[in-house]
């Protein structure tokens, strides 16, 4: 990038973008090309935290085994570093740290939010910016600090709140769980006890709550997969108006519209029904047997001698009678006022 002279545009092409020296050691990040010193590159995909890591002067992404070592820039930092390049240098670091405009040789001490950019007063008053809404850069800082504030204060509001339903979901699935196993083995016991007279009964029940357990699994882990990307997703968002939020001015108001926009068209997260009342339902009703096979099993010791006749009789009127005693007769059937 020219900025005035070949002596400065020779410094440029040997200056790291990060640390704003000459580069020591320089590699290249082969997804794009841009080239970093290794121990700047390195340091900074440390402070970022990001799960992948990303070339900082595009933000495009990259591979830490893709690294290749630019020998060739290294050779031509050594020959730049025997010139009076000294003035040269400084420019580029003054000019790149937002100290001086390229064309005034003014400070940059204000902040042009139509096209955000650094500007200074000469700037200020040409007909470029004249009609723009400008600010002092610190007013300007703290202006889209505030912004940035305001949106972490939401998102972490509804990500504690996601976090809160989370738990709530992972421990109300333990006790249905709990619960369909409950039933399960008090339905193996009941059945056991009838012999072979409720065996067909026994199997299909079994069959129900086995596949009651399916499907509580399958909602958990339907709704948690769910919520995780959407933590994913805020923890990224979140992660990035952090870092921007405690960058240095002139850095802070760089992209800060589309950061901000990203931040608006988030969708806010609503909590589904995790686990439909109809499959707690389903669990219920089988406790609901249970107390009637109980019942059943009393009378049925009255009537020993007509055991074989009662079993042919009344099988066929089982499955349809435990609905209507499950709503009328159990003195126990209270789970739907859960």
């Amino acid at each position: 990038m020219a900025t005035g002279g070949p002596v400065q545009d020779l410094c440029e092409e040997a200056t790291c973008s990060i640390c704003l020296e000459f580069f020591q050691d320089p590699v290249t990040i082969a997804e794009c090309g841009h080239s970093f010193c290794r121990a700047c590159l390195t340091r900074s995909w440390g402070e970022s935290g990001a799960a992948q890591p990303s070339c900082p002067q595009c933000r495009g992404k990259a591979q830490e085994g893709s690294l290749r070592p630019n020998r060739q820039l290294a050779n031509f930092v050594e020959i730049a570093q025997r010139f009076p390049l000294q003035e040269g240098k400084e420019a580029v670091v003054a000019a790149r740290k937002g100290g001086v405009c390229q064309k005034h040789q003014e400070p940059l001490k204000l902040f042009c939010k139509d096209d955000e950019a650094l500007i200074c007063v000469v700037c200020n008053q040409s007909k470029e910016h004249r009609n723009h809404e400008t600010l002092p850069l610190d007013e300007a800082s703290q202006e889209y600090k505030d912004q940035f504030c305001s949106c972490l204060e939401i998102l972490k509001k509804e990500r504690d709140g996601i976090l809160v339903y989370k738990r709530d979901t992972e421990k109300e699935s333990q006790d249905l769980l709990k619960q369909t196993t409950g039933v399960k083995q008090e339905t193996v016991a009941k059945f056991r006890q009838l012999h072979k007279f409720l065996e067909e009964q026994e199997k299909l029940l079994l069959a129900q709550m086995e596949e009651v357990e399916k499907e509580v699994a399958k909602e958990r882990d339907q709704h948690l997969a769910e919520l995780s990307k959407e933590l994913s997703s805020l923890e990224g968002l979140i992660r990035e108006m952090e870092e921007k939020s405690q960058q240095p001015a002139d850095e802070l108001l760089q992209d800060v519209r589309s950061t901000l926009q990203r931040y608006k068209e988030k969708e806010a997260f609503e909590n589904p029904v995790t686990f439909p009342h109809a499959l707690k339902r389903r669990i219920w009703d089988v406790c609901d047997i249970n107390h009637f096979l109980e019942s059943l099993m009393k009378q049925l010791k009255g009537f020993s001698g007509n055991l074989a006749w009662k079993a042919r009789s009344n099988h066929g009127a089982l499955v349809s009678d435990t609905s209507t005693y499950s709503r009328s007769s159990s003195p126990k059937s209270t789970h739907s006022t859960k």
